[in-house]
């Protein structure tokens, strides 16, 4: 997942402190992420009284070169089990990235156009945008503070502005206007996120913490989003890492429509 592992090996300081905006954006979106991962998450919903709900999912991805394919499906409670969520993230610019949804008690699968990634991923504070990743060449990109710390980690604060000839693009498949990233120095992790809905007077915040290196990899194993409006606390989600293993086999039949209705079991 783009936003949810993100690593990079970390460069001597005097290399570091040589990077523009994009260039440290650019080392966060090439990191390295494993060939395939196979996750199981538990995601909890928190509405405005903090009333929870759980979600239990397991979630299988696997790069194609440039390209990545990732197939989510939940496995409990009875009233969502079976729904699978299936994404292709292409690296090719001009080419929409594809998805799809199936949900059991209509037994269908649904294709998502490009302008529903901006909506909520079944119910959370996430979007689909959010879940499966962006386009770094939709943004510019520069530094608010070069340094500032977080949780004890020097990280890089960046704004990212949808340019000129992605505006339109931009906002159509993420909903935001702006984001804000603070990146870790030492291993290229985003570590907290910002970002500013353009409807509703919305603000979201997003932390990615209890980062652990997994398999040489540098995983955040609990993610964390909340929507304010108007400076007040709407819901929030949270999604917690339970078990994730790196590297693994998958059979290309699985990341297709015809499994999305088979199920996984």
């Amino acid at each position: 997942l783009l936003l949810f592992t993100l690593c990079w090996s970390p460069l001597p300081g005097s290399i570091a402190a040589e990077l523009s905006a994009r260039d440290v954006m650019q080392s966060v979106d090439e990191r390295d992420d494993g060939d395939s991962a196979i996750a199981d998450w538990t995601m909890v919903l928190i509405d405005r009284r903090n009333r929870e709900r759980t979600r239990n999912m397991r979630i299988y991805e696997k790069d194609y070169g440039e390209d990545s394919k990732q197939l989510s499906r939940f496995e409990s409670p009875a009233d969502i089990r079976g729904t699978t969520f299936l994404s292709f993230d292409w690296d090719d610019i001009d080419r929409d990235d594809d998805s799809w949804l199936y949900l059991p008690s209509l037994q269908r699968v649904k294709r998502l156009a490009a302008s529903d990634t901006s909506d909520s991923f079944l119910g959370s504070d996430f979007t689909y945008a959010d879940y499966t990743g962006w386009q770094i060449d939709w943004y510019d990109f520069r530094f608010l503070n070069e340094s500032e710390v977080v949780d004890g980690q020097d990280c890089w604060v960046i704004e990212a502005v949808p340019n000129a000839d992605f505006k339109d693009k931009a906002e159509d498949a993420t909903g935001y206007s702006r984001w804000q990233a603070w990146v870790r120095k030492d291993n290229f992790v985003i570590v907290q996120a910002q970002a500013w809905e353009l409807r509703g007077n919305r603000v979201k915040y997003f932390s990615f913490t209890d980062i652990e290196l997994i398999d040489g990899i540098w995983t955040p194993k609990r993610l964390q989003a909340i929507t304010t409006r108007n400076g007040r606390q709407e819901h929030a989600s949270i999604f917690q890492l339970n078990e994730i293993e790196y590297n693994v086999d998958i059979a290309d039949e699985l990341f297709t429509t015809d499994s999305m209705q088979r199920g996984l079991n």
